[in-house]
């Protein structure tokens, strides 16, 4: 039906009127690009283009209006004419703009009682990256994205006005032209070095958005329910519009080199010929520029086209986009395809709006790269040592052949089982090898249908269907720290696929009407129906046997003595919910805003209500208006929303899983059941978010616009395990138990300025966010709470601790050992001199990765068809903690252990002590070092983005509208003080933001970009 739908939609759009075409400039005879051109009493419209040229299709009775944000709107008749110039004349009034709020509702600016921002689509575009979400980093107040470890195509962390939920999910919700389709990576948990993972939004076509609506708060997303708990992005896809029809083409082309790489010290050789460390005598001939030429440069090829047009009835809009990307690490490669297929219409006397879309995504990913102590190519490559010819095991000597068992094994002479794995890295890249398959359906319908100008009724679906398939292989010899012994001897092997879908439905009565001279009313009445499933099953080798056949990956390749463990999982969640708006407005100076939100939740046996309230009030309409102040509103929200516990959390009686390893029925314990004492068993509430919020929004001069705002957040009833006791029947228990408190401030100003043929549009945001740990649960009876320990890390644990003294911990918090010291401040030493460090069992406190104040100033230049564009993205505070740098201590491979040599040692309370002993122990034999002498600050300045282009307003009679431009991403740092770039992390969760660990080094980006216009 839909497809039928969007064929009849494309049909009707080819009928086509008399064309006419002009130009429209400013009163100044300066052309005006963006201008929206429609025909009267239709939808049939078009923008002008960078010259002020446009081309609508229009029958010779009617009239064309002209309008654009800070002019007079004009209408012309057509008269039968097939040439209209006209110059529009500046208004001098703040014009009223529409924004797009929760479930798609598009209100007037000036009714919002909370903070907003649009990042429009053309800001996606001006460095392209695989992954488009990286594009909106420094763009957005109070958005902080953290690039994904696994190369091209990852998934990013998105995090709004900080951390909110221990034990769950922190991402805001990701929504689609009004249709939530889930969130993002931001959860709590990972391991090192995940690699890449797929979340909903990072393989979607960036050329189809026309904007990014950011709803920051919770008052702001209150209508989306639990899913909203974080924020939302509100993507608005492109449409057709009714013209001429209209071919796009881009292109752009980047390549990608690795910065901030280790320089390991070229003076002193290995110990011994065998060794893998560095603390030998001094040598000669040495080199590492081998790190370097172990990267390739990466190379990204992204082209897309799309065609759209319609009639007055009936608009379409097609595009296709194709993906090519290969990484810095050699054997990582992406590919991805994107179509999109879109259709609307009025019919019955403009009445009946129908849209439907139909998008498909196929991505595969290719061995993405790995960070941590296993699998990571960069953990071998940095501790190689600069005395031995790393040629003997490059890409064309990784492996040789043994004769013996008939196969090519690791050509490595470096593994030295220690709880690392130190292996090739030409090894693991061409031989311990990943691919990633996922196709994905996204189609939608929505009909509304207008009772009276002031109601109507809409009915909205989406359905997201998914399919993914991976599978891993690592030959024999891989290392066997890496999985285990046997499985090293003939390799390991996995394979996994599944299927899902994402079914999400609503009904929405609008109302949008005068109840009398002075009030007006905005209302909205619905009811939503969300339901997934999700079903996986996996197969592979298990670690005590390892395959049968030695490199032979198949399902097929298992007897009695080397069995395969098979695994099989099926999830469905349904969440329903009756909700409520209503804005009410005085004399269109004070409006009053309402919602609320009843939720039925698969995972909590009682439903919950979320209110809010707000206020905003336009001054200016009551003071009036001058030559300075053109504007000005103040606003004030308060909301109470809630993010519904997790799959599984009241289950009381959950199954055992069905698998090879484990009966159906089971004598160990289950893995984690709700928190009961005797026969009562708690039930696990939602966690509740309650934000208040005030802002106010000023215009100045009509070109200086600012916008400030100051939010508190408490995020109580979070969702925490803690250990049960014996006999209980579980490992765990699932509690509420714990409040966090975010509070802080944002902003961004805005100024148009124009000087002659000189257009500037500088752009500031800027944000403050304090995290506290303000309450943990009486039943946990410890001091703090574990996120993750420091076995997780080697480095570092990740605490929550009960507040002390009016005293407050913070989302993020590190713990770790430091040098002692005794009670006159001096180091502690041992009978050598050499620093004593704190036990393992008595973490301190030794940071904190959140930034305390973030800035972005994104600025453009146009000169009559020259365009110049840059962003300085800022981050300031916080630490980082470099696991990477602990090793190169250990193995004295570190520059800084060459210049103690050279020194004759290292000064310890006055006296000089052995080089190779002080860094032995101060890193901890790279298991527990003294974390302060590994932690930097994260505070950065750079220049995010730059791009510099011409336009090209006609080529030939085919081109129009040509821009090439010349485009560069993270191209250097005005100001950094650690040895590598601060974002690194090695993943993308909660508890390891901050730490680097043989990751995936950041890289410095240039291309070129090609847009034109058929």
């Amino acid at each position: 039906m839909l497809v039928v739908f969007l064929l009849g939609c494309f049909l009707y759009a080819s009928a086509q009127n008399a064309t006419v075409k002009g130009t429209v400039t400013d009163d100044h005879n300066q052309p005006l690009p963006g201008v929206n051109v429609k025909v009267a009493g239709t939808t049939n419209g078009t923008t002008t283009s960078v010259d002020g040229k446009y081309s609508i299709s229009a029958p010779s009775n009617s009239s064309l209006v002209f309008t654009y944000i800070g002019f007079v709107t004009q209408t012309v008749n057509v008269a039968g004419k097939s040439e209209i110039n006209i110059a529009l004349q500046t208004d001098q009034r703040v014009l009223e703009a529409v924004t797009v709020t929760a479930l798609g509702i598009e209100q007037k600016t000036k009714t919002l009682s909370y903070a907003t921002q649009n990042v429009g689509g053309a800001e996606l575009e001006k460095a392209k990256d695989p992954n488009f979400v990286n594009s909106l980093a420094g763009k957005a107040a109070g958005l902080v994205i953290t690039k994904g470890t696994g190369g091209p195509g990852s998934a990013s962390r998105i995090e709004l006005r900080g951390a909110k939920s221990i034990g769950g999910n922190s991402a805001p919700l990701y929504v689609i032209d009004g249709i939530p389709i889930g969130q993002g990576a931001g959860g709590t948990m990972a391991g090192l070095g995940d690699g890449a993972s797929i979340d909903p939004l990072s393989n979607l076509n960036p050329d189809d958005i026309e904007s990014i609506q950011v709803l920051k708060g919770a008052s702001a997303a209150a209508l989306y329910g639990s899913a909203a708990a974080n924020g939302a992005l509100l993507i608005v896809t492109k449409k057709g519009k009714a013209g001429t029809t209209r071919v796009d083409f881009n292109s752009t082309t980047t390549f990608d080199t690795p910065t901030g790489l280790p320089v390991p010290q070229t003076t002193y050789g290995r110990s011994d010929p065998s060794a893998d460390d560095m603390w030998g005598a001094k040598s000669s001939g040495a080199s590492n520029a081998f790190i370097k030429n172990f990267f390739n440069t990466g190379k990204t090829y992204i082209n897309g086209v799309s065609v759209s047009g319609g009639s007055d009835i009936a608009q379409f809009y097609a595009s296709y986009s194709n993906t090519k990307a290969t990484g810095i690490v050699p054997n990582n490669s992406l590919l991805k395809h994107n179509f999109t297929l879109r259709g609307s219409g009025k019919f019955l006397n403009n009445k009946l709006t129908l849209d439907g879309s139909v998008n498909y995504i196929y991505q595969k990913q290719e061995n993405p790269p790995k960070a941590g102590l296993t699998f990571s190519p960069m953990f071998g490559l940095y501790q190689f040592p600069t005395d031995d010819d790393f040629s003997k095991y490059d890409k064309n000597n990784y492996e040789k052949w043994d004769a013996t068992r008939g196969l090519y094994a690791q050509n490595w002479p470096y593994e030295k089982n220690e709880f690392s794995s130190n292996q090739n890295p030409y090894w693991i890249a061409y031989r311990n090898l990943n691919e990633r398959y996922s196709s994905r359906y996204i189609s939608s319908f929505k009909a509304k249908y207008d009772f009276a100008k002031w109601i109507s009724l809409q009915a909205r679906t989406t359905l997201d269907s998914y399919n993914y398939r991976n599978e891993a292989d690592n030959y024999a010899t891989t290392d066997p720290v890496a999985q285990s012994a046997q499985q090293s001897i003939n390799g390991s092997y996995f394979t996994g696929q599944g299927y899902g879908t994402h079914l999400y439905s609503d009904l929405l009565l609008l109302i949008n009407t005068k109840v009398a001279r002075d009030f007006s009313l905005e209302a909205t009445l619905g009811v939503t129906d969300d339901r997934t499933y999700d079903y996986n099953t996996d197969l592979q080798s298990t670690n005590g046997y390892g395959l049968s056949l030695a490199n032979y990956f198949s399902a097929n390749n298992f007897d009695q003595t080397h069995p395969l463990a098979a695994d099989e999982h099926a999830y469905k969640g349904i969440t329903q919910s009756a909700l409520a708006s209503a804005t009410i407005g005085y004399k269109e100076t004070v409006f009053l805003n309402v919602t609320g939100r009843n939720e039925w939740a698969y995972t909590t046996p009682n439903s919950f209500f979320y209110p809010s309230v707000g206020l905003s009030y336009v001054l200016t309409n009551t003071i009036g208006t001058s030559n300075v102040l053109s504007y000005a509103k103040i606003r004030a929200s308060y909301a109470n929303v809630g993010t519904a516990p997790g799959q599984g959390a009241n289950n009381s009686n959950p199954p055992y899983s069905v698998n090879n390893n484990q009966p159906i029925i089971g004598t160990n314990p289950i893995g984690q059941l709700p928190y009961f004492s005797g026969n009562n068993i708690a039930e696990v509430k939602p966690e509740r978010t309650k934000t208040f919020e005030i802002g106010a929004q000023v215009t100045l001069f009509n070109n200086l616009n600012i916008d400030l705002a100051y939010y508190d957040a408490h995020t109580s009833d979070q969702i925490i395990t803690i250990s049960a006791p014996s006999g209980a029947g579980a490992q765990n228990f699932i509690l509420n138990g714990g409040e966090i408190r975010n509070f802080g401030f944002e902003g961004t100003i805005g100024y148009n300025a124009s000087f002659g043929d000189l257009k500037w549009t500088p752009a500031l945001n800027f944000s403050h966010n304090t995290n506290q740990i303000r309450a943990l649960s009486p039943l946990y009876v410890a001091d703090h709470y574990v996120i993750s320990s420091q076995d997780n890390t080697r480095l570092v644990a990740t605490w929550l601790v009960r507040p002390k003294d009016g005293k407050y911990g913070a989302f993020g918090d590190y713990y770790g050992r430091v040098i002692d010291k005794n009670p006159d401040g001096s180091i502690k030493v041992d009978n050598n001199g050499i620093p004593v460090l704190t036990p393992a069992d008595d973490p301190r406190y030794v940071g904190n990765p959140n930034p305390k104040f973030l800035a972005g100033f994104n600025n453009s230049f146009r000169y009559k068809n020259i365009n110049l564009s840059f962003l300085v993205d800022s981050r300031f505070g916080g630490q980082t903690f470099s696991m990477t740098e602990t090793w190169l201590d250990y193995k004295g491979i570190s520059q800084r252990t060459a210049d103690a040599r050279n020194a004759g040692g290292v000064v310890v309370n006055g006296k000089k002590v052995d080089a190779q002993a002080y860094y032995t122990a101060i890193s901890g034999g790279a298991d527990g070092a003294a974390v302060p002498q590994y932690t930097y600050s994260a505070t950065n300045v750079r220049l995010r983005e730059l791009a510099l282009g011409y336009t090209f307003p006609l080529v030939g009679k085919t081109l129009k509208n040509l821009n090439v431009s010349l485009t560069g991403h993270n191209l250097f740092f005005f100001y950094k003080k650690s040895p590598y770039d601060p974002e690194q992390a090695i993943s993308t969760a909660t508890n390891t933001m901050g730490i680097d660990g043989f990751g995936v080094p950041a890289t410095r980006s240039f291309g070129f970009s090609i847009r034109t216009t058929l």
